[in-house]
């Protein structure tokens, strides 16, 4: 599979990255002759300086062959153009644009077809939601959506109250059919471990769990949390992801206090918002977080342009007696250390980015892929006629070490899998994955050639 990327700066280089990853052959044009000195040292691609917008530009790269174009420059209006053109280039290719500008609203399916557009991705908006996802259920560290929306995939952190520790998971009811979730994964020491029967959950153990959503409260308690939403929150940043955030909190019903340094920004807030207090300060400031009682705050986002201010202030709200801090960070290498210090929430745009268009590269008819811990995957798919994982029983399938189908939608039923399962054509799949395992998963979900 062949990538085309357009726009070697933070976005295009850390999708880049994760493509060659896996084994993708990666093609950047960009026109800033510094990025390009530092893409062609660090990365196994082909990098070419020019303006990805001007179409000898594109033809001279080898468009006409590519199999994805992904435009991801800091101008939305050079990201549109770059589809229109590869529509007409390379009409063949899948085609992602990157858009920020709250104004540009093309997310219905019409306005996209007309753009020649088959994926919007906006990091921004994208790490609001996650933030606003992870404060709707405290405890929580992840949170995804699969099964349209009716299951969820959580990440927590094992409290040493919980129920559930230092006993092997084959002896635990509440991990089996009909108990409250599905255990997919067990983060311990920074590593990843797929569990089995003979596993122990142990305190300080970060766990990854599938509930329906009627029963994430319940799993919630197993782990140690009781789901106590939160009342007040306070936001450093006033950017769009800190106005977004702040704008869906108000409609829970939360009070929000928003700290920015820029003026600007915060008459712009005001304009925007209705009931927030704005203050025009640093909230890396320790007299600030004193004077507005950050201690008697339920969370604290920081989410400005700076990673450092960023980190910096969620360990001060949390020294300060803020029972939790969510920061935005970047830097992929700094996640682990900032969790190792103290921040309970690591949100990561550009990852977010990276893992919204995981199901384009994916072969067979994957509906959502995500990354944790660039470790392993969960990916939803659809089984198709003719594929290997239909019509005979799951412990026939030889399904590749390290991978666990974690549950099945059949209609409107969600279903736990066993050995005598039979996977229908239609069924969705949740797996998990690791990343070794996920090239030979996806020849079997993948139609065979006498299908056709």
């Amino acid at each position: 599979m062949s990538v085309l990327i357009i726009g070697g700066g933070e976005i295009g280089r850390f999708i880049a990255e994760k493509l060659i990853e896996e084994k993708k052959e990666v093609i950047i044009i960009e026109k800033n002759e510094r990025l390009i000195d530092e893409l062609e040292e660090d990365l196994d691609a082909k990098i070419i300086l020019g303006n990805g917008a001007a179409p000898h530009v594109l033809r001279d790269a080898g468009i006409a062959g590519v199999n994805m174009v992904i435009a991801v420059t800091n101008s939305d209006e050079v990201n549109l153009l770059v589809t229109l053109l590869a529509s007409l280039q390379a009409p063949q290719a899948k085609r992602i644009a990157r858009i920020r500008d709250p104004q540009f609203d093309i997310e219905g399916e019409t306005i996209q077809d007309q753009l020649k557009v088959n994926l919007v991705i906006n990091p921004d908006k994208e790490s609001a939601n996650a933030i606003l996802k992870i404060l709707e259920v405290p405890g929580a560290l992840d949170i995804i959506d699969f099964f349209d929306g009716r299951l969820k995939l959580v990440g927590t952190k094992v409290r040493r109250n919980s129920e559930v520790v230092n006993r092997p998971l084959s002896d635990l009811t509440e991990f089996s059919d009909g108990g409250a979730c599905l255990l997919a994964a067990i983060v311990r020491g920074g590593q990843l471990l797929i569990p089995t029967g003979e596993s122990r959950i142990m305190p300080g153990d970060a766990v990854y769990f599938a509930a329906e959503v009627s029963r994430v409260a319940q799993s919630m308690r197993l782990f140690g949390h009781e789901m106590e939403k939160p009342s007040s929150v306070m936001i450093s940043g006033g950017g769009f992801i800190g106005m977004h955030l702040a704008a869906s909190l108000e409609k829970l019903g939360v009070g929000v206090k928003i700290v920015e340094d820029d003026p600007k920004l915060c008459s712009i807030l005001s304009r925007n918002l209705n009931k927030p207090i704005i203050l025009n300060a640093s909230a890396s400031d320790q007299e600030l977080l004193q004077e507005e009682n950050i201690d008697r705050m339920d969370a604290f986002v920081a989410v400005t342009k700076d990673d450092e201010e960023n980190i910096l202030s969620g360990l001060l709200a949390k020294k300060m007696g803020c029972p939790m801090a969510i920061s935005l960070s970047h830097k992929r290498a700094y996640s682990r250390l900032i969790y190792s210090l103290g921040v309970d929430v690591v949100i990561n745009p550009r990852q977010l980015a990276s893992d919204t268009i995981l199901h384009f590269i994916r072969k067979g008819k994957v509906l959502h892929a995500i990354s944790i811990m660039d470790e392993a995957e969960l990916i939803e798919v659809e089984a198709l006629p003719t594929s290997d994982i239909v019509t005979k029983p799951i412990s026939e399938l030889k399904l590749p070490k390290g991978l666990i189908i974690l549950s099945l939608k059949r209609g409107d039923e969600i279903m736990v899998p066993r050995g005598q399962t039979v996977i229908q054509p239609g069924d969705r799949a949740l797996i998990i994955a690791r990343q070794d395992a996920i090239a030979k998963f996806e020849k079997m979900i993948t139609v065979r050639l006498e299908y056709f």
